[in-house]
């Protein structure tokens, strides 16, 4: 070992207060692992079953807000959320009505499935919200 890595590990040692180490507590081990496990995965589908890709889903909760987009099968998942009960979910896809969820509860340790079918657009007329006859 050379004199300039001996030199920058005294400085570590000394940085750090002690030469000895210390166990890990489980409080810190906590806070480096974040919140616990709990959160929300699903899929995004049409009336048929199939995959919507690129759905944009929103999971929001006071400052809190995440996004993500759905992916090939349609799937999206927000994992490692504090356990709240006021979360509100939402998701929206150019052509489709869109899907909104309020008061959603993530509980830990847990994951919620959440799979939702979005309606196309096309099946509404725009100006009065009423479903077209066939």
């Amino acid at each position: 070992m050379g004199l300039r890595n001996m030199a920058l590990i005294s400085l570590l040692v000394m940085a750090s207060g002690s030469a000895r180490p210390q166990a890990a507590s489980q409080e810190r081990a906590d806070s480096l692992a974040g919140p616990p496990p709990g959160g929300v995965a699903g899929r995004v589908m049409n009336e048929r079953g199939e995959a919507l890709t690129g759905a944009k889903v929103v999971i929001h909760r006071g400052d809190l807000v995440k996004s993500t987009r759905t992916d090939d099968q349609g799937e999206y998942c927000f994992c490692r959320l504090a356990a709240a009960r006021d979360y509100v979910l939402e998701i929206e896809l150019e052509g489709f009505a869109g899907f909104v969820e309020r008061d959603f509860t993530v509980s830990k340790s847990r994951i919620a499935i959440r799979n939702v079918i979005l309606d196309p657009l096309s099946e509404f007329h725009l100006s009065s919200g009423e479903a077209k006859a066939p």
